[in-house]
């Protein structure tokens, strides 16, 4: 096995870094402006991993960005809970 083929191998069982979890965490949904393009930029990071066949990263992607949506629900409907 080469060093491109172990290089391959390994970027379809590589995960995602803290940074870049929090990253699709924090910001699922963008803010439709201009001054906040990362919408744009988690878009872009997921076709990215496909197009270079990073699964694991995509996968990790996809269920940050889905957890920081259920998050960002789930606040509200809590504070107003223990608001009332």
């Amino acid at each position: 096995m080469n060093l491109e083929e172990r290089n391959k191998r390994n970027r379809k069982i590589e995960s995602l870094s803290l940074t870049e979890k929090l990253r699709f965490f924090l910001f699922p949904f963008g803010f439709g402006s201009e001054l906040f393009p990362i919408k744009d930029y988690n878009d872009s990071e997921l076709e990215r991993f496909i197009k270079y066949g990073f699964e694991k990263k995509y996968n990790d992607g996809i269920i940050s960005k889905i957890m920081g949506i259920l998050f960002y629900f789930i606040v509200p409907i809590i504070s107003l809970l223990f608001n009332s």
